[in-house]
């Protein structure tokens, strides 16, 4: 386990076979790895050794930066989200829409798996949610209009 400094959340190190936190299994990151700079491979080097797999740091640090903090927080959000059942990369796309907020990433996933139960069409539902900020009853609204209108 490992505790955030900011959140006062404790960290559980992945178990390593969950789809959520190894999305998939690369032979090898090492030239990607003596690319980054001696700061970059410290933080990388840092998060693996909590269990994480090179490939789901890498492209954290590409969303969050070189702060083994920030990194932690959005593989650990990821992570929760993926295991409630998400598609991993809807995860990651709302995670960045809504910059690692964990309550608005999870709003937007709801909104939009309700929408899409509902006979929408996915980008249509990502748009509206995204002008009406997640605003349920606006989206539907302007669905609905969409729906009427074609």
């Amino acid at each position: 386990l490992f505790r955030s400094a900011t959140h006062d959340t404790l960290y559980k190190v992945p178990s390593g076979s969950s789809s959520c936190t190894q999305l998939s299994s690369r032979p090898t990151y090492s030239n990607l790895i003596q690319a980054l700079s001696g700061t970059e491979r410290q933080c990388v080097e840092t998060i693996v050794n909590m269990g994480y797999t090179y490939e789901n740091v890498l492209r954290a640090m590409h969303k969050q930066g070189q702060n083994v903090e920030q990194v932690l927080d959005y593989l650990f959000v990821h992570g929760r989200l993926c295991e409630k059942g998400y598609d991993p990369l809807l995860v990651e796309e709302a995670l960045e829409i809504h910059q690692c907020s964990e309550e608005k990433t999870m709003m937007f996933l709801q909104l939009l798996s309700n929408f899409k139960e509902m006979g929408f069409e996915q980008k249509d539902i990502k748009e509206v949610l995204l002008i009406h900020n997640n605003d349920q009853e606006k989206a539907l609204e302007e669905l609905m209009a969409r729906a009427g209108g074609s």
